[in-house]
């Protein structure tokens, strides 16, 4: 009987639907940045490294970060993200951070309920960077604590963040990654994403001239990997990533080229890295996909 009760609740709950003006209203602002040079004349700048599915983020001290209990304002942008295609840098989404606290809840964000937020703890990755990096633990210390330290001393080292598509997304506007990228960087149809996993996506995203590079260098840095290690999977990489390059003709034969090739790449790297380099690797996302944002 409880069952039932739980399955016709979920069954009449509302369909989640973020406002539609809301979602215009962050495009609209990021359309003025379509052009990567627009942007950078007014003081964005690249943050971290490009991520496959993801793109390259970009910040600007004009726009601080939100924190916890300010209400979300569209067209204040956190992050502008541009990826490769076609040959140039292409506006592809922007993202919304917060800088939470231990005590605090996610943002509300966009009305609806349908935007997907995903958790970086700053003192956890800081801490899983650092451990035998004595000069990079006192570098964190001097200057990346006090970034998160609020000027009454309440410490918001959490940051949530939550991506909006200016371009589709098969998985919908507020997805923490889009599959369709790893197609339209390749120069296939972004539609051959709709009904392929995330896996195959992942896959045809080592076939990109840097697909490897971005895939690995900078989980390479973090878990502080020998040299040994990175140059395996990098050799892995560029095998499987060959593999799918010749197999690119069809969306069947391309997805399961992809679902292939990242299966194939998986396997090496959950051989090649011990416990410890994963949950280093891991440290940088606490409450998300899977894939890390960088």
């Amino acid at each position: 009987m409880l069952l039932r009760t739980l399955l016709a609740a979920l069954l009449l709950a509302p369909p989640l639907h973020a406002a539609p003006e809301q979602i215009a209203e962050g495009r609209a602002t990021a359309a003025a940045y379509a052009d990567l040079r627009d942007a950078r004349r007014d003081g964005w700048r690249k943050f971290g490294g490009p991520a496959a599915l993801m793109g390259q983020h970009y910040y600007n001290g004009a726009n601080p970060d939100y924190v916890a209990g300010e209400p979300l304002d569209p067209a204040r942008l956190s992050n502008l993200l541009y990826a490769e295609i076609g040959g140039r840098q292409t506006l592809v989404g922007v993202a919304y951070n917060y800088r939470i606290g231990d005590g605090d809840l996610l943002p509300e964000g966009f009305r609806g309920g349908a935007d997907v937020w995903h958790v970086h703890d700053v003192a956890k990755f800081a801490a899983a960077v650092t451990t035998d990096r004595p000069l990079l633990r006192w570098a964190a210390d001097r200057f990346l604590t006090p970034e998160f330290t609020a000027a009454d001393g309440t410490r918001r080292d959490r940051l949530a963040m939550v991506h909006l598509w200016t371009i589709p997304n098969p998985d919908g506007p507020f997805a923490s990654h889009n599959r369709a990228l790893a197609y339209l960087q390749l120069g296939l149809p972004g539609d051959w994403a709709d009904g392929a996993s995330k896996e195959a996506a992942l896959g045809l995203s080592l076939a990109r001239p840097e697909g490897c590079a971005e895939m690995i260098d900078t989980d390479a840095w973090i878990a502080n990997l020998p040299r040994a290690t990175t140059r395996r999977l990098h050799s892995a990489c560029r095998q499987v990533a060959d593999h799918v390059r010749a197999r690119l003709g069809s969306k069947a034969q391309a997805n399961a080229a992809g679902e292939g090739a990242w299966a194939a790449f998986d396997r090496v790297r959950d051989e090649s890295l011990t416990p410890v380099q994963k949950l280093r690797i891991a440290s940088i996302v606490e409450d998300g996909p899977g894939l890390l944002c960088r």
